[in-house]
């Protein structure tokens, strides 16, 4: 197994950290600058002079001059990027107030709010590594014209993207935006459970001996952030042993508690273990680059603030994006618990996430937060129908049928009016018959529709 592939769950957590902050892409955008200043002064060099003396487009002018201009141009950039940290500030309160702290990663890892930043502090960047080859005196030094005028454009450009992020901002905190972006992390992170390279289906080669175990204990307390099955994998075959995951990802350890077995016929070593650990990462927060369970939480976090503020536009648009992320994990299919070798040899042994588990945490805290709310609950029921689509086993059938159940309870125990009441509960029989698994598996809410509707 390459290292590339070993090192693929670390890679896609480090570039999800580098992707939500404000610091990766402008100083990228800063090397980029000096790169960029010192092309542009290799070519200045290498034009003839006369050319720039007859071009209006090119700014002319002594050595004083210029360093005073380039000085002056770089501190309008610094006064300006106060005004654009100002307005970076009001957004980010703004989402922690109304949808809360964890979708601020959204707003981080935006790419046009880094990008205009980027083009700030590399073009004060810029203006410093240029002013920094003129000499101190005019002692028949000649200007970089091209240069110069390279610096005014960019100068001109952060104003130009100052508009930009005026623009950008005024649709950025709108929940529909908001909304979208957390959708996406969702289907990303389901993309992530998909296994690249590992076997999931038992071979014909011997059993592997697994006369003794050995608990491998967390050393720290926090949230498991991720952990490289990749890894764990060829760890196993290397060590001819049998790795046993006891936690999954997201899930909270502290210190001394047992996050998997390592079971082999020889002694397990504490290099083993510390390999097995480091496969584990723990850290203070949680991530969706591989934790499909917080990825949905964002998501109906965001609905449950709006249901409490009355709102039932979002929750809507948040049950859309559930939908199509359970959808996806469907057409995809569950991870795989048991992982093999190319012999054939059981080596991994992991507790990946459920649909089960997915439906319940989309629906079970909205279904109750909104019974009141006859859209919610109508629109729960569409998302169902939808994800229904895709069912093709009645083991997959099983979360939803139960949830159209309890949607049915909870409109019947809500305040709505008998109107909604019955449309709500009508609409519910209407779906758990057309579902897929309707003939597989015992009627759950018979006994619930034939019990008399409260008036």
């Amino acid at each position: 197994m390459s290292s590339s592939r070993i090192r693929r769950a670390r890679i896609r957590y480090a570039r999800d950290r580098m992707r939500v902050n404000f610091w990766f892409v402008p100083l990228l955008m800063s090397f980029g600058a000096i790169i960029l200043a010192w092309v542009l002064l290799w070519v200045d060099a290498r034009i003839p002079y006369d050319i720039t003396l007859i071009s209006r487009l090119v700014l002319m002018g002594g050595v004083a001059e210029t360093r005073t201009f380039l000085i002056n141009m770089g501190t309008t950039i610094i006064l300006t990027a106060g005004v654009v940290f100002t307005l970076l500030t009001l957004p980010l309160s703004t989402m922690a107030a109304q949808y809360g702290s964890r979708l601020v990663r959204l707003f981080m890892g935006d790419r046009t709010t880094q990008f205009i930043l980027g083009m700030f502090v590399s073009t004060v960047v810029y203006l410093w590594a240029v002013a920094e080859t003129l000499p101190l005196a005019d002692e028949g030094w000649r200007i970089p014209q091209l240069t110069l005028t390279a610096g005014v454009l960019l100068l001109l450009a952060s104003f130009a993207s100052l508009i930009l992020l005026i623009q950008h901002l005024s649709t950025m905190i709108q929940a529909p935006t908001i909304v979208a972006k957390a959708g996406v992390e969702l289907q990303d992170a389901i993309r992530s459970l998909a296994p690249e390279g590992r076997r999931s289906a038992s071979g014909g080669g011997p059993a592997v001996a697994e006369t003794g175990s050995h608990p491998v204990r967390a050393v720290k307390a926090g949230y498991i952030q991720y952990i490289d099955h990749d890894h764990l994998l060829a760890v196993a075959t290397r060590k001819d042993a049998v790795i046993e995951v006891r936690r999954k990802t997201g899930d909270f350890v502290g210190p001394g508690v047992v996050i998997a077995h390592v079971r082999r016929s020889g002694q397990v070593d504490v290099g083993l273990a510390g390999e097995v650990r480091q496969a584990i990462h723990i850290g203070d927060r949680r991530s969706p680059a591989q934790d499909v369970v917080y990825a949905v939480t964002l998501l109906t976090e965001t609905a449950l603030r709006a249901v409490s503020e009355n709102d039932s536009y979002t929750p809507t648009i948040c049950l859309d994006y559930l939908g199509e992320g359970l959808a996806l994990f469907l057409r995809q299919g569950e991870p795989a618990s048991h992982h093999y070798d190319r012999h054939g040899r059981l080596r991994l042994v992991l507790e990946p996430v459920t649909f089960d588990e997915l439906v319940s945490d989309s629906f079970a805290m909205l279904r109750h937060a909104g019974r009141d709310s006859a859209p919610v609950l109508q629109h729960m029921l569409e998302v169902i129908a939808t994800i229904g689509t895709e069912i093709t086993s009645a083991e997959s059938c099983m979360p939803l049928r139960r949830q159209v159940a309890l949607i049915r309870e909870e409109a019947r125990a809500s305040g709505l009016i008998d109107e909604d009441r019955r449309s709500i509960c009508r609409n519910a029989d209407l779906l758990e018959a057309a579902l897929p698994c309707a003939g597989l598996i015992p009627d759950s809410g018979a006994t619930a529709r034939n019990e008399p509707e409260e008036h």
